[in-house]
C-alpha cells in the first residue's frame, strides 16, 4: 500500500525494475514492488515504493548498480508529484 509521502521509482522496463528489486533485496532494504499507478505511466507495469527516509540509501544502491529509475514521484494526498 502506498502511504502519504512514499516515493515511487518508475523504470523503463520490467527487466530493469526486476533487476532493481533483486539488488535491493540482496542489500536487505525495506521496499515494496507494486503495480505502477496508472496516473504515472503505462510504460512499465511495476514500480518500487519506499519510505522517504530510505531515499538516499536506495538512490545510492541503484546508482552503484547502474539501475537509476527513469522517474521518481512522491505521494501527496490523492495524487503524485514528480521529483
Amino acid at each position: 500500500m502506498i502511504k502519504e509521502q512514499d516515493y515511487i521509482a518508475i523504470f523503463h522496463s520490467t527487466h530493469r525494475v526486476l533487476a532493481a528489486e533483486k539488488n535491493l533485496k540482496e542489500q536487505a532494504v525495506d521496499f515494496l514492488l507494486i503495480p505502477t499507478p496508472r496516473e504515472l505511466t503505462s510504460a512499465c507495469g511495476l514500480a518500487i515504493c519506499f519510505a522517504p527516509e530510505l531515499a538516499l540509501e536506495i538512490g545510492s544502491l541503484l546508482s552503484d548498480a547502474d539501475l537509476w529509475p527513469a522517474d521518481l514521484f512522491v505521494r501527496e494526498g490523492s495524487g503524485f508529484r514528480k521529483l
